[in-house]
């Protein structure tokens, strides 16, 4: 048992609200937690860039600039400022009995010699654990003896458009919220503060929480110490909520005969789980394939979706293609062609997308996209922002045809692992070679980061050539995928008959 640091932060605490263990474990057993991983990292950097950008709306603060762990020297520095006469404060810092906690934004009234709080949230609306967040950090506030007038909440507006980013942030007063629970933070943190003091870990069960409002970073210790078979009822598609309720019965192995009730999907994967057979309904895909007409062209976007938009007519986490593969196939057995685009630039990716993808899907034919619901939404709103091209960008709407619902209702195999995505269905299908493992970009989030290296100008131009060659290959591996898969759903079905 390691022993109590001088400052616990509200990040930590907050930990302790949704689970005791994953607060205890981060102190007194941190070796045990998953390091964070360039997904996560890039939700962090996400969430300061939204709060460096919620400054401009107060502007003439002053930063308190000292690094994250500086518990000590950001204090420091905020007395320093209140003391000078501050009237905004970015990012200053309090304590109160062990407890530490930073806020985004503190704004002196003049008029009530009091401060307003400002915190910022990368989101688009006011969620739960926000309310917990900030009271939280307004108790620690308080006690350390800052007078607050008022706590607002900042989120992301949804119906605001670039280049006027004057709307970006929607206001919530949320004062009254936090004098309702004001009361309850204090006991929650001396429960956590005993709890730390504990020998032993505490005998929290796994639950919700342990992915809810976001995956903790113990899932992994505290699922294998419960013995969770890497199949089981958890990766039953569209359990929900039930997979707990089956748990707390002791059900979750799925060749538990216990296991009932389930839908036609969860009831096939428990059968493939049993009997180690693929499933395949071979009248389903042909009644589906029937339709599809040559030439086959298989499509696949790359996007990025920028919490702070900086596309025109763009909004916050809209999504904006800026690569595509093509391959093409005229007939049955015919060679395959390929074409790509890859945006490499600051500006908008659109301009130079839109021909190049009406050239290579052409006029005729079927255009394969798997979960092709998201290359339509994202064509339809190439057409709204291109409108002389709207017309011949709307057409290729209409030819998207889709093999996802068709595997879903025909096809299921063990290695799907519950999953129908992309990256589980082609290597359960073709075979290894078919996977994306070691790849250099390997998945969606991985393209989006490549792109933002990409046409980073702090970004060396090796670096750059090797990110250009490793996206182009991920998304072309996307494409042929398809054709591959597409072929083996063919193969599957007798036309003859």
């Amino acid at each position: 048992m390691r022993p109590l640091p001088k400052w616990l932060s509200k990040t930590k605490l907050m930990r302790g609200y949704r689970c005791h263990k994953c607060l205890y474990l981060t102190i007194h057993h941190p070796e045990l937690e998953t390091p964070i991983g360039p997904e996560l990292q890039a939700l962090f950097d996400q969430g300061n860039k939204v709060g460096e950008e919620a400054r401009k709306y107060f502007p003439g603060g002053v930063l308190i600039d000292n690094d994250p762990w500086d518990f000590y020297g950001a204090l420091q520095n905020t007395r320093e400022q209140l003391a000078a006469g501050a009237q905004i404060i970015y990012e200053a810092a309090f304590e109160y009995c062990g407890c530490y906690a930073r806020a985004d934004i503190i704004q002196f009234s003049p008029k009530t010699k009091r401060w307003r709080i400002y915190e910022v949230k990368s989101t688009t609306k006011v969620k739960p654990e926000h309310l917990d967040d900030v009271g939280l950090q307004v108790w620690i506030m308080t006690k350390s003896g800052l007078p607050i007038e008022q706590i607002n909440l900042l989120h992301l507006n949804t119906q605001c458009r670039f280049p006027d980013l004057s709307t970006l942030f929607t206001q919530h007063d949320i004062t009254d919220d936090i004098r309702a629970t004001y009361l309850g933070v204090q006991p929650k943190v001396v429960e956590l503060y005993q709890t730390l003091k504990q020998a032993d870990v505490p005998p929290v069960d796994i639950g919700p929480y342990c992915h809810e409002p976001n995956p903790c970073g113990f899932v992994t210790h505290c699922w294998q110490e419960k013995k969770i078979p890497p199949l089981s009822i958890f990766n039953l598609p569209h359990i929900r909520n039930r997979k707990w309720d089956l748990y707390h019965e002791g059900i979750v192995a799925l060749d538990d005969p216990r296991l009932t009730d389930l839908n036609e999907l969860q009831a096939r994967m428990v059968t493939a789980y049993q009997t180690g057979e693929r499933f395949v309904d071979e009248p389903v895909l042909k009644t589906a394939l029937r339709d599809w007409n040559y030439p086959f062209i298989f499509l696949d976007f790359e996007t990025i979706n920028p919490a702070i938009p900086r596309y025109v007519g763009t909004g916050p986490f809209q999504q904006v293609p800026f690569q595509f593969s093509v391959h093409r196939q005229e007939q049955p057995q015919a060679p395959l062609t390929h074409q790509a685009y890859l945006h490499d630039a600051l500006d908008d990716p659109r301009d130079k997308l839109i021909p190049k993808l009406l050239t290579a899907c052409g006029t005729e034919g079927a255009i394969i996209a798997y979960y092709g619901v998201f290359e339509a939404k994202r064509i339809e709103e190439l057409a709204q922002y291109a409108p002389d091209q709207a017309p011949a960008l709307m057409q290729l709407v209409e030819r998207i045809v889709d093999p996802l619902p068709m595997i879903r209702a025909a096809i299921y195999d063990n290695f799907f692992k519950g999953s129908f995505s992309l990256k589980n269905v082609g290597p359960a299908l073709l075979g290894e070679s078919f996977s994306y493992q070691d790849m250099l970009v390997a998945d969606g989030g991985g393209a989006q980061r490549a792109f933002e290296k990409l046409i980073s100008p702090h970004t060396s131009a090796k670096e750059k050539e090797t990110l250009k060659q490793a996206m182009l290959a991920y998304c072309e591996k996307d494409t042929y995928v398809m054709v591959e898969l597409v072929n083996w759903l063919y193969n599957a079905c007798d036309f003859s008959s």
